[in-house]
C-alpha cells in the first residue's frame, strides 16, 4: 500500500487514472452482477414457456458469469476492507454499515451459488430454479444498496460540516439533487451493464462452449437487445434530467452556450453505446462484432464515475448554509 501511495505521489496522472478504475470496475462489476442474476433468470424461464434450449444453455452461462463475479467481489472486497479500514468499532454506524454491506454480498453470493449449483437436479421444477434466481437477483440488490448507502455515509462523514447533518440530510436529500437523478438511473443501468457484459461474455466462451453457430447468432443478439432496451431507458431519463438541469440553470441566467455545446456532447456520448448494442442485435453475423461489443461495454463502464459521483454527492442543505453564512 506504502508503494502504490509512493506512485500516486510521483505520477498524479497515474493516481488519477487508478482512482478512477476502482471506483468504475467494482461498482460496474456490482451492478452486473445483480442484473446477471435477473437475465439469467429471465433467459431459464424463457427456456421453459418458448421450448428453446439455447435459451437455458444461455441462463447458465450468464449464471457462471454472476458466479464468478460474484466470488470475486466478496473476496476483493474483503481484502480491500483489510487494508483500507482499520479495527472495527461496534459503536462506529460508519463501520457497521461497511461490515454489513460486506455481509449482504456474502449471502446474495450464497444464493447465487446454490442457482448455479442445483442446475442439474432443478431441471424438472423449472419455476423453483426461475424464482431462486430471482432471490439472488433481490439479495444481490440489497447487497448494492447497502454499499452506496455506506459509501454515502462515509462521503458524509469525509465533509468538514460533518456534525451537521443529520440522517435525514445524507439519505434524503432535497428532490432535484445528483442523488435522485442516480437513483432514477439505477435500475436501468444496472440491466444495461449485465446486458453488455452477458453479449460480451458469450463471445469470450465460444471456444468453450461450442453449442453451434445458430445458439450464438441466437443469444447474442438477444443479449444486445436487452442491454440496448435497458440503455435507451437510462438515456431518455438522462435526457429528461439534463434537460431540469438546463432549465434551472437558465432561469438563474448561468447557462451559456458553452455549457450547451458540452451538455449536447454528454448526450451524444452516452447514447454510442445503445447504438452499437442496436448494430450488434441486427447484425447477420453477431460473431464478428467483437471490437463493437467491447467499445460498448468500456463506454457503459465509463458512466460509472458520474453514477458514482452523483450517486456519493452530498447536498448541504440551504437551512444550514444560511446558518453557516
Amino acid at each position: 500500500m506504502d508503494a502504490l501511495r509512493h506512485l500516486g505521489q510521483s505520477f498524479p496522472l497515474a493516481r488519477m487514472g487508478l482512482d478512477a478504475l476502482s471506483v468504475a470496475l467494482p461498482l460496474a462489476a456490482l451492478l452486473a452482477f445483480v442484473g446477471l442474476n435477473f437475465m439469467s433468470a429471465t433467459a431459464r424461464a424463457l427456456a421453459v414457456t418458448r421450448k428453446r434450449a439455447s435459451y437455458e444453455k444461455c441462463a447458465r452461462q450468464l449464471a457462471l458469469l454472476a458466479l464468478l463475479m460474484g466470488w470475486l467481489l466478496l473476496i476483493c472486497g474483503r481484502v480491500w476492507l483489510f487494508f483500507t479500514q482499520g479495527s472495527y468499532t461496534p459503536d462506529s454506524l460508519s463501520d457497521f454499515m461497511v461490515e454489513m454491506s460486506w455481509v449482504m454480498l456474502g449471502l446474495a453470493v450464497l444464493f447465487n451459488s446454490l442457482y448455479f449449483a442445483l442446475w442439474k437436479f432443478l431441471v424438472k421444477l423449472p419455476m423453483l430454479h426461475v424464482g431462486l434466481g430471482v432471490v439472488s437477483g433481490i439479495q444481490a440488490c440489497i447487497a448494492t444498496a447497502a454499499s452506496l448507502a455506506a459509501a454515502r455515509m462515509l462521503m458524509a462523514l469525509a465533509r468538514p460540516d460533518a456534525d451537521m447533518l443529520t440522517l435525514g440530510h445524507i439519505y434524503v436529500p432535497g428532490f432535484g439533487t445528483p442523488f435522485w437523478c442516480a437513483l432514477f438511473w439505477s435500475l436501468p443501468l444496472t440491466l444495461a451493464v449485465a446486458g453488455g457484459m452477458g453479449a460480451f461474455w458469450l463471445v469470450l466462451r465460444r471456444k468453450y462452449d461450442d453449442f453451434g453457430r445458430d445458439h450464438y447468432n441466437t443469444m447474442l443478439p438477444w443479449c444486445s437487445m436487452w442491454a440496448r432496451n435497458a440503455w435507451a431507458v437510462f438515456w431518455v431519463i438522462l435526457l429528461a434530467s439534463s434537460v431540469f438541469d438546463v432549465q434551472r440553470e437558465w432561469q438563474s441566467e448561468a447557462f451559456t452556450a458553452m455549457d450547451a455545446v458540452l451538455e449536447s456532447a454528454e448526450l451524444l456520448l452516452w447514447l454510442v453505446p445503445a447504438l452499437l448494442w442496436t448494430l450488434v442485435a441486427r447484425s447477420a453475423t453477431p460473431m464478428r462484432h467483437k471490437l463493437t461489443l467491447l467499445a460498448a461495454l468500456v463506454l457503459a463502464v465509463a458512466v460509472m464515475l458520474p453514477f458514482y459521483a452523483s450517486m456519493t454527492e452530498i447536498t448541504m442543505p440551504a437551512v444550514l448554509t444560511e446558518g453557516i453564512e
